[in-house]
Parts: structure tokens; sequence; C-alpha cells
């Protein structure tokens, strides 16, 4: 006859470090609501292609003009810095020009922000259509 195994209270210090083990006595987080306003990246990527679109680069990199798939969707202010994915903070670039982008951000982010600004009111303004243009 086999001898049965004597259950060991728990000690209450012991029972509080594996407190998070036990699944149960945790209440289910809550997400967070989601916003109707806020959209997704395809739907940036969409509204960002339709607003480069005067410059003549639909769906094309802004800086080089070589035509997607395969482009990547930029934010000008980084998102460790609070940006986020939103048509007035994204452009579209190729691996290259994206890497390039990234190699140098002093000089990129105030060209792309002046881009960005110029295409809400001026297009022909935008100091990337005067680039193309020359």
């Amino acid at each position: 006859m086999a001898l049965a195994k004597r259950k060991k209270p728990i000690p209450e210090w012991r029972q509080s470090i594996l407190a998070h083990h036990n699944r149960r006595d945790h209440p289910k987080k809550k997400r967070a609501p989601v916003d109707p306003e806020v959209m997704s990246k395809e739907k940036v990527r969409a509204a960002v292609s339709e607003r480069d679109a005067t410059v003549g680069a639909h769906n094309c990199c802004l800086l080089s003009g070589r035509p997607g798939p395969g482009l990547h969707l930029h934010r000008i202010i980084y998102g460790s810095q609070g940006g986020k994915y939103e048509v007035d903070n994204c452009v579209l670039l190729s691996y290259d020009m994206h890497a390039l982008v990234h190699s140098n951000k002093r000089v990129w982010q105030p060209i792309l922000l002046d881009h960005i600004k110029a295409m809400k009111y001026e297009p022909d303004m935008s100091p990337i259509y005067q680039a193309r243009n020359l």
C-alpha cells in the first residue's frame, strides 16, 4: 500500500511570492477603448500616398521616386519623441531612402517637416517638389 502524500500548509510569505501564478485570483485587465477617430496604418499609408500624388509620387518613394510595393511608412517625429502614425507625420520611403533618413535625422527631419507643411497649403513650395524640378 502506497503512502499518502502529506500536504503541508504553505507559509504566508511563500503565498505572496507565488500569488502572480494563480490567475484565477487576478481580475482580467481591460483594454483601452478604441478611438474611432484613430486611423489604421493602412489608412494612413493610403492617405499619405494620395497627398504626395500632387508631387508626382503616388505610391512611390517621396525622395527617389521608386515605385512600391515595399515602401516604408516613415514617421518624421519618431515614436520615442511622441510621434504617431498620422497623415501629418508620415511619408512613404523606399528601403534605401529610409535608411538614409535614419542615418542623419538632423538634416532630414526639417526638410520632411517643411514638405508636410507645404503640402497642406502650397504644394509648389515643397522643398522636395522644388528639388525635383531643378
